[in-house]
């Protein structure tokens, strides 16, 4: 294997999050934070109809091959709620810094870069984000890592989901390195699948529990044993 980079998935590999991967329980306290912040008289009604709109983006309940610019989703709550679109950024920070809220970097995530950047690979990310989530929110969890990286992408970026392997063809692409020289480790079914789709060498990385096969070339515990395939 004669790696010229390395990639990696954000949520749950390299940033940890306290939030369930489905976020459908937490619509509630979510959007009455956004009616708190932004002066917007809320209702049970008002609730019911963010969460049907939302639940209809929700990428685990229904799964999508292209991505959905946050504005189209907040519009729509926005039209059901007769409310000016003007509150619309302000929604969004208020809605997506809800579920930010306590996101931590793994305790190897830097060190880990560290490593790879002084074997001279270049390193990439490739992430879908939740409801369209824009780069302005959705990159400031990987803020103290971000200038390791060569290029790093979103679902929204690229306007395609995992497992479809146009992201992974872009990122290769950015790199400027062939699928059988990059190695891409995430922690999901479509993470593998999507890289081996592209070509890519794939890594599944479990941090406690059952090691699931999905394909993967290579099963991990810790961005620690990903370093340990590097020669």
């Amino acid at each position: 294997m004669r790696l010229k980079a390395v990639s990696f998935d954000i949520g749950h590999t390299l940033v940890n999050y306290p939030n369930p991967l489905d976020w459908k329980s937490l619509y509630a306290p979510a959007v009455e934070r956004v009616f708190a912040e932004c002066a917007i008289s809320g209702s049970p009604e008002r609730l019911r109809q963010a969460a049907e709109i939302l639940t209809s983006y929700n990428t685990r309940e229904n799964p999508r091959e292209h991505e959905v610019n946050s504005d189209i989703i907040f519009q729509e709550i926005f039209d059901a709620w007769a409310e000016p679109h003007d509150k619309i950024p302000p929604a969004k920070a208020a809605f997506y810094g809800f579920f930010q809220a306590g996101a931590v970097l793994y305790d190897d995530a830097e060190a880990a870069l560290r490593f790879l950047r002084d074997k001279g690979l270049k390193l990439g990310a490739l992430t879908d984000v939740a409801y369209g989530m824009d780069n302005a929110y959705s990159l400031r969890d990987i803020e103290a890592i971000r200038w390791y990286f060569d290029a790093v992408l979103t679902s929204v970026d690229v306007g395609f989901r995992k497992p479809g392997k146009a992201g992974f063809l872009e990122l290769l692409r950015l790199l400027g390195v062939s699928p059988a020289e990059m190695l891409y480790v995430g922690d999901e079914e479509k993470d593998i699948a999507g890289a081996k789709a592209a070509g890519a060498v794939s890594a599944l990385i479990v941090r406690g529990g059952e090691r699931p096969d999905y394909g993967q070339d290579f099963t991990a515990g810790s961005l620690s044993e990903i370093c340990g395939l590097i020669p």
